[in-house]
């Protein structure tokens, strides 16, 4: 269902992986959402202390 939602057909994902099929998902959504790109940020000690 959901790749019929972001346009998928059964021709391109014959020749997708499943991890393929489930970055285009996420990619889709991602963008139709209007979500920006994500930030990395440097681990500061805090963060190694915390864990």
């Amino acid at each position: 269902m959901t790749c019929k939602l972001v346009g998928l057909t059964l021709d391109d994902m014959e020749y997708m992986t499943i991890g393929q099929c489930l970055d285009y998902v996420d990619e889709y959504f991602r963008l139709k959402n209007g979500d920006k790109e994500e930030t990395i940020r440097s681990a500061k000690q805090a963060d190694f202390d915390s864990f």
